[in-house]
């Protein structure tokens, strides 16, 4: 029988009997083995997607490549930009690069680490909630690095946002304030929007479950603070801006030409990408069905607050997009997808059926094997939008990089990641390279918001001088549809193309 808590307990966690702490070896083989599963789901999937890195995952590239060669934050090493939405994702690929030299290992290493640390995580929570800590991250990870639409982003911080999320689960459920707030900064450091999720984590398994809530709450959030306070302010002050320039070019465009919204992207992604997007639903169904399963349940254990909390972080995280209205980038929506991947993962756990985890390995297996039917490795990943195949890209912009002088400045041709990391060239009349070709965007923003947005947007850019003179290219790249003289590409979405260099006019 057990004792009640002291009166001044701080914490009320149900917990799953554990292995006796004086046993490190034991403490050391339940991280092992979740640890090596979580590697080796990382390592295959970055075998077979190295070459199918999206433009902009190169973006991220660039930046990582720019900071770890020149300690420059920027696109290119000519200028300096504030379009990079994930500082934590760019030093870690960075710290890659330093090691290893190579952009495409740096990002294979911050792959297969995020995917280890949510392995890692998600045993540790398993134990915390009475679930088994192998099957768990088994099925919640490989249900990740087989969904097409993540397999899909590789370069992007989405894997690693997953991972700090799964981070604040697991310090959330052991009732620790101070390692929570830290993942929670860590999250914001991944993604600025990554706060919803992440509050939403921390609110539903340490805050609710604490005797003392406004003590946890001020413990959270003073320490999240302190850890994303730096950054955001030297970004404030040095590049211009405490949010990126990302946040004001991709929201005053609200939607894509045809008028698809994030809120309709899912339906625009079905016409586009028919058999990805189901294979992508049908954790999301589980998850929900799940959820709607614990609600009539009763008793209801330490398993179904976990899977109501992923599953409510990861709706919020949609709706928050959806409120702010955004075009329907499909990795926009990775966060709301890996989210209730786990939650679904965390439902089928708690079933503690044989047939419904092997039916949960069946579709982990139908959903890899539809990927690898084709050519491996990728020579693009299943959802893939850009104008032309990640190796063309990067043939193109070697080429270009050998054809004009160094530093010459490059007017784009629409996508600029690729170009960025393979030309060393100053890429000019882009918006994500170019700050002076951002401010008829931003001032777009202004013009759409409200009297409360104009005032977030003024203080924002308020050490930012938007009225810097554009630069004049030497040479232009200029993209058209069908066969021509230049680079041909190749987009799956939209056909044959050429890319081609010619004098600025």
């Amino acid at each position: 029988m057990h004792e009640a808590a002291p009166a001044n307990a701080p914490m009320v966690i149900d917990r799953a009997p554990t292995e006796p702490e004086t046993e490190p070896g034991r403490r050391w083989s339940r991280r092992l083995y979740p640890a090596a599963v979580g590697a080796a789901l990382g390592l295959g999937l970055f075998a077979v997607g190295f070459r199918g890195i999206l433009d902009d995952g190169h973006i991220t590239m660039a930046y990582a490549q720019n900071l770890a060669e020149h300690f420059h934050w920027g696109l290119t090493r000519y200028r300096t930009s504030n379009t990079a939405t994930s500082p934590l994702n760019v030093w870690l690929i960075a710290l890659g690069i330093l090691i290893t030299g190579s952009g495409t290992v740096g990002v294979g290493l911050v792959l297969v680490g995020s995917t280890t640390a949510t392995a890692v995580w998600l045993s540790a929570v398993a134990r915390r909630a009475g679930l088994s800590p192998l099957v768990l991250p088994a099925l919640a990870v490989g249900m990740l690095v087989t969904s097409p639409l993540f397999a899909s982003t590789i370069g992007m911080e989405t894997f690693l946002s997953i991972a700090v999320l799964t981070g604040v689960a697991r310090y959330a459920m052991a009732g620790r304030p101070v390692a929570t707030g830290l993942l929670c900064g860590f999250a914001v450091l991944t993604r600025p929007d990554l706060a919803v999720p992440a509050a939403v984590l921390a609110l539903g398994l340490l805050v609710l479950a604490s005797t003392c809530k406004v003590q946890t709450t001020g413990v959270v959030v003073g320490v999240g603070l302190a850890t994303v306070l730096p950054w955001h302010l030297l970004s404030w002050v040095v590049l211009g801006g405490a949010v990126p320039d990302t946040y004001a070019i991709k929201s005053a465009a609200g939607s894509f030409a045809g008028g698809d919204t994030f809120f309709t992207g899912p339906w625009h992604m079905i016409h586009a990408w028919t058999h990805a997007t189901l294979l992508v639903a049908v954790p999301l169904v589980v998850a929900l069905a799940g959820v709607a399963w614990w609600a009539l349940s009763r008793p209801r254990p330490a398993a179904a607050r976990l899977a109501f909390a992923f599953a409510a972080a990861g709706v919020a995280h949609w709706l928050a997009y959806a409120a702010v209205g955004v075009p329907p980038y499909h990795w926009y929506y990775c966060p709301a997808v890996g989210l209730l991947c786990v939650s679904a993962a965390v439902t089928v756990t708690a079933l503690g059926s044989r047939i419904a985890v092997l039916a949960t390995v069946l579709f982990i297996g139908l959903t890899a094997g539809s990927q690898l039917a084709g050519p491996v490795p990728w020579v693009e990943p299943v959802i893939y939008g850009n104008w032309g195949t990640p190796a063309q890209y990067a043939a193109m912009g070697r080429a270009v990089g050998t054809e004009v002088p160094k530093g010459a400045p490059v007017a784009g041709y629409g996508e600029v990641g690729a170009l960025a990391y393979y030309c060393d060239c100053d890429v000019v009349n882009d918006p994500f390279a170019d700050r002076a070709s951002a401010a008829p965007i931003i001032a777009d923003r202004y013009e759409k918001a409200g009297r409360l947005g104009r005032w977030l947007l003024d203080l924002n850019y308020a050490f930012n001088d938007r009225r810097q003179p554009p630069t004049r290219p030497q040479y232009q790249l200029v993209y058209t549809r069908g066969p021509g003289p230049g680079w041909r590409v190749d987009g799956p979405a939209i056909g044959q193309g050429h890319i081609e260099l010619v004098p600025a006019g």
